[in-house]
């Protein structure tokens, strides 16, 4: 809490010796124990108030967020759903697609070369 390590503790501890004395210093420890066990209640207490303050709006606006986009995703599938062509088993099969002559043959030549192209890789 205090970012204190041990050199700084030890010299606190020696000059609360000096200041107190040896009579009253177990005495100051456990005020000062009482004190700061205060203090962490007071602040677990503070941490928990704010935790059940924000909680509830939060929760309200995160339902008011993710109920209408399970709405929205549930509509969707529905759609989806009735409009499959064809289901078989829960699965869809794509359309079937046809390639008509000239495609095929498109495909299979390869490009031949213009006369312009040969005239000017050869000079």
């Amino acid at each position: 809490m205090f970012n204190l390590q041990g050199g700084e503790l030890i010299i606190i501890a020696l000059l609360a010796l000096v200041v107190l004395g040896p009579e009253k210093l177990p005495e100051a420890a456990r005020w000062f124990g009482r004190m700061y066990a205060q203090v962490r209640r007071m602040g677990d207490g503070f941490t928990k108030e704010f935790q059940s303050a924000v909680k509830e709006p939060l929760d309200d606006l995160r339902s008011a967020v993710s109920d209408p986009v399970k709405d929205l995703k549930t509509s969707l599938d529905e759609t989806i759903a009735s409009s499959a062509p064809d289901s078989q088993n829960g699965r869809t099969t794509p359309p079937e697609t046809t390639t008509t002559e000239s495609e095929e043959t498109a495909v299979a030549s390869p490009p031949t070369a213009r006369a312009d192209d040969e005239g000017l890789s050869s000079s």
